[in-house]
């Protein structure tokens, strides 16, 4: 099956749907477990191994630097060995980091585990949004990106919810246990894909490829091919595309997971009870509105989607400045907290149609990996870059510079994408009606 092509038969159709349900279930059970820990990383690290607040950046920076490498190398084995078998892997290292950090080691033990959380987390995306290309027709391309993406945040503020009323700094054996889950939780997806997968579409290499959304002939397919990285980067449209996602990632994602919680704990004076129910806030508003937004603005250009994203994130942390403030310290600040990142959930929902099809829009197939491996690699990039920096600003003596610069960053990146739009071809900048 090809990304490009309209002639999808009925038994392709029938075959790619019963392997997207798999892999909306491995998202469902793995994203649960995920959602435990998610918010706790930068805490546990700090408040249980320790470690000062720009060590604890450092150190969840790392995470995002093995990502990236991983990402890297993940692309090119996805178009020779298949995207299925490199996500197989990605999980069962993933659950294996995840096992190390639950098993009680000190900090440097942690420093191992957290590398190995992020080789697996780069093989995973990539391929996962590549899968999705082989499974789902070109129609209905946006809807599948958006119900994966609705799914799995809601099975992440699930988990948040929960380990926020159970996980606590006086106790660290809540931190192992929630830990444990996860571990648990990422093998059976990895079991999913291993079993459920293994002879679905995209599995395995693509044996003979078809353009896809660039109009490549056969010939031109294999010389891109032979260039690997190189070709995808000399696409100008989509190289802006990867500039435009690792400012976002720095000043959006990079922020939320971990220099959040640890603002809103620390200047915020609020309890990490606070930061499970942002959590689960946020997914509660991407569970309920991102089929609706999908529906009403899937005949939006896609940087204008992009532009909304980026113009509710910055009100979003200009909200969890305010609540910051020392005269609200207690249930109003508390409240505060909770909506500002209810409101970046309706950011995301924005973002969520047009994040995994515009690369898949211009990858041809030959490419397909790197392509997804270079967009999966924009957030791992921001959070190798955002939280060091914002650790840095946190730790010192006005910690609420850094509301000002990441509500700044998002303005900037809303500019960005009005850029974007004027790059991007018609075919992929105008969906289809």
């Amino acid at each position: 099956m090809s990304e490009g092509r309209a002639d999808w038969s009925v038994q392709e159709v029938a075959a790619g749907r019963r392997a997207y349900r798999l892999v909306l279930l491995g998202t469902l059970v793995s994203a649960l477990g995920e959602g435990l820990t998610l918010p706790f990383l930068f805490i546990y690290l700090h408040d249980v191994l320790g470690a000062s607040l720009p060590l604890a950046g450092v150190v969840v920076a790392l995470s995002a630097a093995a990502q990236i490498v991983a990402t890297a190398v993940a692309g090119p084995l996805g178009d020779r060995f298949g995207l299925g078998r490199v996500v197989f892997v990605g999980l069962v290292v993933q659950a294996a980091g995840t096992a190390l950090l639950a098993s009680g080691v000190g900090l440097g033990g942690a420093v191992a585990a957290v590398a190995l959380m992020g080789i697996g987390e780069g093989s995973i995306w990539p391929g996962l949004n590549g899968l999705i290309a082989f499974q789902v027709p070109p129609a209905g391309r946006s809807r599948a990106y958006a119900l994966r993406f609705g799914l799995n945040n809601g099975s992440l503020g699930l988990g948040a919810l929960i380990s926020g009323l159970i996980v606590s700094v006086a106790d660290p054996g809540s931190f192992r246990m929630i830990y444990s889950i996860d571990a648990g939780s990422t093998l059976v997806f990895a079991l999913v894909v291993a079993i459920g997968l293994r002879r679905t579409p995209g599995f395995r290499p693509v044996t003979h490829r078809k353009p896809a959304s660039l109009p490549l002939p056969k010939s031109a397919s294999r010389a891109a091919d032979r260039r690997g990285y190189w070709a995808v980067l000399t696409d100008r449209p989509f190289a802006a595309y990867l500039v435009l996602g690792l400012a976002m990632g720095v000043f959006g994602y990079a922020q939320m997971n971990g220099p959040w919680a640890a603002f809103v704990t620390g200047a915020g004076g609020a309890s990490t009870r606070i930061v499970g129910l942002g959590f689960a806030a946020n997914t509660a508003v991407i569970v309920a509105l991102q089929l609706p937004v999908e529906r009403v603005t899937r005949r939006l250009r896609r940087s204008r989607l992009l532009i909304l994203t980026c113009l509710i994130w910055a009100a979003a942390w200009i909200m969890s400045g305010l609540a910051a403030l020392p005269a609200l310290h207690g249930p109003v600040g508390g409240v505060g907290f909770v909506v500002s990142l209810g409101v970046f959930g309706l950011g995301e929902t924005f973002l969520s149609p047009v994040d995994g099809v515009i690369p898949n829009d211009l990858a041809p197939d030959a490419l397909r990996g790197r392509y997804n491996a270079l967009a999966g690699s924009t957030l791992p990039v921001g959070g190798l870059i955002g939280p060091p920096l914002a650790g840095l600003i946190l730790a010192g003596p006005m910690p609420g510079v850094w509301i000002v610069a990441i509500a700044g960053g998002a303005v900037a990146c809303a500019a960005g994408a009005v850029v974007l739009g004027r790059l991007l071809p018609a075919r992929v900048e105008r969906p289809a009606t």
